[in-house]
């Protein structure tokens, strides 16, 4: 092959439906429900089984006095962990090029993991998490940023 026919192959990627699948790979920011205010930064990362997980990178307490650093409501191995660190998606699966599903989601506030679908918005600055129990239409969502500048 030559050069030529190497850029143009490069090129006729970039361009298809599957040139660009959009990575959730990356840093995110979290808002309180309550406030809107900017609560966590959460890392998020592809596993060597294509599966992601989320892990909490910072915390921003809303007041040093009462924010709760660790996961007071978590059961099991998980009560009293740090929230800083803490695991809190898992299991995420790609399904098409914007949609990840089949995950589960951590919930600090109440200690309870609920399942979970992420979707991307098409320019892959926003990110749209649902936690739900058995049926997708009884559960919450949260639309993340993504963390453009990452010294906070």
């Amino acid at each position: 092959m030559s050069i030529k026919s190497n850029i143009a192959a490069l090129l006729l990627l970039a361009y298809s439906p599957l040139g660009w699948c959009g990575d959730i790979a990356g840093l995110w920011q979290e808002y309180d429900d309550d406030t809107g205010k900017l609560s966590a930064l959460i890392r998020i990362e592809m596993l060597s089984d294509g599966s992601y997980e989320g892990i909490i990178e910072k915390v921003f307490p809303i007041t040093g006095n009462n924010a709760e650093l660790r996961c007071i409501h978590c059961t099991g191995e998980l009560h009293n962990l740090p929230l800083l660190g803490l695991r809190i998606l898992s299991d995420i699966k790609r399904r098409d090029r914007l949609n990840f599903e089949d995950g589960k989601i951590l919930d600090p506030d109440d200690g309870k993991i609920y399942r979970c679908n992420l979707q991307l918005s098409e320019d892959g600055n926003t990110l749209k998490v649902r936690g739900y129990l058995n049926v997708i239409l009884v559960g919450q969502s949260e639309t993340w940023l993504r963390a453009n500048n990452p010294g906070y």
